[in-house]
């Protein structure tokens, strides 16, 4: 092979590289920006708070749980529950895809506070995991009718739709409200973790939650005893 032929072949080669490397750009985390404005509190005012929920809500729970279903051993609260990094951000990944699926914007994520019921199963037969201990659920939010609302994922006649949630309806109220999918994919209402629509499809929850809480057992560097 003449110096002109290679030349010429090393050429393709980096061409061919080249056009590759634009196809599939490298991910990259977004540029660090520091701590979130006005978000960070001091490690000072997490104990005030924390110590605080210790004196007027901790002890309230203890006593209820305890006078409904006496047992032997006190009832413990839940005192915090955790993720670790890779869910959080595997679950950020998640709805944001399901969000862009369906033109809409995510706003907000929302906690909502929330108690496991006692029992062992819920009615659709998952296992309750803390029967009776009070945790949290994570719910995306979008802008909707001037207002930030949660938000599921329906498939409304064939369309990924960005369904608004609300407080449970009566029958009587689903069966009149036939509000149809606007021009960008979102519906004008829909029933708090249920459809309400005859023509919805498969629903797809982008409700985070069966992180583990604690306690029991747990290492709390906040807990002194309170």
């Amino acid at each position: 092979m003449t110096t002109k032929m290679t030349n010429r072949f090393l050429l393709l080669i980096f061409t061919s590289l080249l056009f590759i490397a634009c196809e599939n750009p490298t991910h990259t985390e977004p540029p660090y920006e520091g701590p979130p404005k006005d978000n960070i509190i001091s490690v000072e005012q997490a104990q005030e708070m924390y110590d605080a929920y210790s004196e007027r809500r901790s002890g309230i729970i203890q006593k209820y749980e305890d006078s409904v279903l006496p047992s032997p051993e006190k009832f413990t609260p839940t005192r915090y529950a955790e993720y670790d990094l890779k869910t959080i951000k595997q679950y950020i990944a998640y709805i944001e895809h399901e969000a862009k699926e369906a033109n809409v914007d995510i706003n907000t994520l929302r906690f909502y506070l929330s108690n496991y019921p006692n029992s062992d199963k819920f009615p659709n037969g998952d296992v309750v995991k803390y029967p009776r201990r009070n945790s949290f659920f994570v719910v995306p939010t979008m802008s909707y009718k001037g207002e930030n609302v949660g938000f599921s994922i329906e498939d409304i006649d064939g369309k990924y739709t960005a369904v608004p949630l609300k407080g449970r309806n009566s029958n009587e109220e689903r069966t009149q409200d036939n509000d149809q999918t606007d021009s960008t994919g979102q519906m004008n209402e829909a029933g708090f973790f249920m459809s309400n629509n005859a023509t919805v499809g498969e629903t797809t929850s982008l409700i985070l939650n069966d992180g583990t809480i604690t306690p029991p057992p747990g290492n709390n560097p906040f807990d002194h005893g309170n």
